[in-house]
C-alpha cells in the first residue's frame, strides 16, 4: 500500500511563506473578480445596444401605413347553429 501522506502539497512551515501564499490567493481572487466585472459590463452593454437597435427598428417598421387592399386581410365565415342542425 502506498503512503499518500507526503505525496500531496503541504502547507509551508514558514509564517512568511504562508503570508505570501495568502496574499497571492487574495490577489488572484481580486483579479478574477475584476475581469468578471469587465466581461459582465461588456455583455450588459451589448444587450442594451441590441435592445435599443430593436426598439428603433420596430418603431420605424411600425410607422408604415397600409398602402392598399393587398395589405388587408379578408376572411369568409359562416355561422352554424347547432340547435337547428339537430332537427
Amino acid at each position: 500500500m502506498r503512503n499518500f501522506q507526503h505525496s500531496f502539497y503541504r502547507v509551508p512551515q514558514s509564517p512568511l511563506a504562508r503570508f505570501g501564499l495568502a496574499l497571492l490567493g487574495i490577489a488572484i481572487l481580486a483579479v478574477s473578480f475584476f475581469v468578471g466585472l469587465i466581461f459582465l459590463a461588456v455583455a450588459a452593454g451589448l444587450a442594451i445596444l441590441g435592445a435599443i437597435g430593436l426598439t428603433i427598428r420596430n418603431w420605424l417598421v411600425g410607422r408604415k401605413k397600409p398602402s392598399g387592399p393587398e395589405d388587408l386581410r379578408h376572411v369568409e365565415y359562416r355561422v352554424i347553429r347547432r340547435d337547428h342542425d339537430r332537427d
